[in-house]
């Protein structure tokens, strides 16, 4: 996807499916091509990275993904701008310790020059 035209539905579960299946890997290559410069990653714990803090948190092994699943439940879509919300579930390892994820979630895409960068994340843990 190489436009800021009005993203389709596929095009944005397209592009969250290559953020998480980056995320599980740890291909902070193409974390970095996906996050935009000035990206608000809000996790499910409230604390907030920028595109810097976040890659660092995975080079240094803070944050490891071992497990995501992730559904696309609604896209919201304007020329430039896509909002997609949906579900993610899974585990990760943070500062050592094991957690287990059951989240809501909301990313936000935006065009940025010829290509679609995540300009901001916020995951919601679900009730027990």
């Amino acid at each position: 996807m190489s436009t800021p035209d009005t993203p389709t539905t596929e095009q944005v579960v397209e592009l969250e499916a290559r953020r998480y299946a980056a995320m599980v890997d740890a291909d902070l290559d193409t974390l970095d091509e996906l996050l935009g410069d000035e990206v608000i990653y809000t996790h499910s714990n409230a604390a907030v990275d920028d595109k810097a803090t976040y890659l660092e948190t995975m080079r240094s092994g803070t944050l490891v993904y071992l497990a995501l699943e992730h559904r696309v439940d609604t896209v919201f879509s304007r020329p430039g701008l896509a909002i997609a919300c949906g579900t993610m579930s899974g585990a990760v390892r943070l500062h050592g310790s094991e957690k287990t994820l059951d989240n809501r979630v909301v990313a936000v895409w935006v065009a940025d020059g010829r290509r679609w960068r995540l300009a901001a994340f916020q995951s919601t843990p679900v009730p027990a």
